[in-house]
């Protein structure tokens, strides 16, 4: 007989355990998660026989003021997994939760389409592409002045706007971390950061946070660090200083109520 509950202290070691064993995660970066995200109440689990079998982690979150919960590290024992553990382990989670809207990034292409049984949409994100020497004339240099901004947070709430997943500077500071316990530079200035990553010639900027006004000081930071043949620029449709950018699916959104945002920027996933 399969438990479903929410999880406790005492499953912490096993969560990590079939977090490593289910993830191709580095040892540092699931310890990052478990002492500055981990919430036992924001786990749900299944146990058969006292043993953890399946987990999904349900992040708090808000879009435009709705409770809204950020589905994550779903994972199932491996000699578990198809007998649909992890479908009713969803479901119950969802029913559990009873989120507004619940957003997921699933790890691979596939795994949209196993998301679409419980009615999630796929999303897009808008992204910029610039030569290096585009790059450079749209930027602008400039006198750094001292960094003295704590609060993240908030500018990245007046930059997206609405229609954006709410983090607070706990989670931003994470996603910091994280981000560079994989290889990406942080990039932070007064009026905004940014989180790149530089492979093949190719600076990725997963997220880029200023005001249209300063995107061409941001553009300069950027370019300082990555001396890239080309920039590839995540941005919500709220920014507009990227004149020429095409959309791309990431990740999935799931409606119970009835609203539906014209769109959702799905950046700084926590993935």
């Amino acid at each position: 007989m399969i438990e479903m509950r929410y999880a406790s202290k005492e499953d912490v070691n096993s969560l990590k355990e079939l977090y490593l064993s289910s993830f191709d995660e580095k040892p540092e970066a699931i310890e990052l998660f478990f002492n500055r995200i981990f919430i036992p109440e924001n786990c749900y689990i299944a146990i058969e026989k006292d043993e953890l079998i399946a987990m999904v982690h349900m992040l708090p979150t808000m879009i435009n003021g709705r409770r809204t919960r950020y589905l994550y590290a779903a994972a199932t024992k491996e000699e578990f997994r198809g007998f649909g553990i992890m479908d009713g382990l969803v479901k119950a989670a969802l029913s559990v939760y009873a989120p507004e809207i619940c957003v997921t990034l699933p790890a691979d292409d596939g795994l949209y389409d196993y998301y679409k049984r419980f009615r999630f949409k796929p999303l897009e994100v808008n992204v910029a592409e610039l030569s290096h020497d585009e790059a450079v004339l749209l930027s602008k240099s400039f006198d750094e002045q001292e960094l003295v901004v704590e609060n993240y947070c908030g500018i990245r709430n007046r930059v997206l706007k609405d229609n954006f997943l709410f983090w607070n500077n706990n989670h931003i500071n994470y996603a910091f971390d994280y981000n560079e316990l994989y290889g990406a530079k942080i990039i932070k200035s007064n009026f905004g950061y940014a989180i790149a990553y530089e492979e093949e010639g190719v600076c990725e900027a997963v997220e880029f946070i200023c005001a249209d006004e300063h995107s061409p000081q941001m553009l300069s930071l950027l370019i300082s660090e990555f001396n890239s043949d080309k920039f590839r620029i995540r941005l919500s449709p709220n920014q507009k200083f990227f004149k020429d950018t095409h959309s791309e699916k990431f990740a999935m959104a799931r409606y119970a109520a009835n609203y539906e945002p014209e769109f959702i920027y799905s950046g700084l996933t926590l993935e």
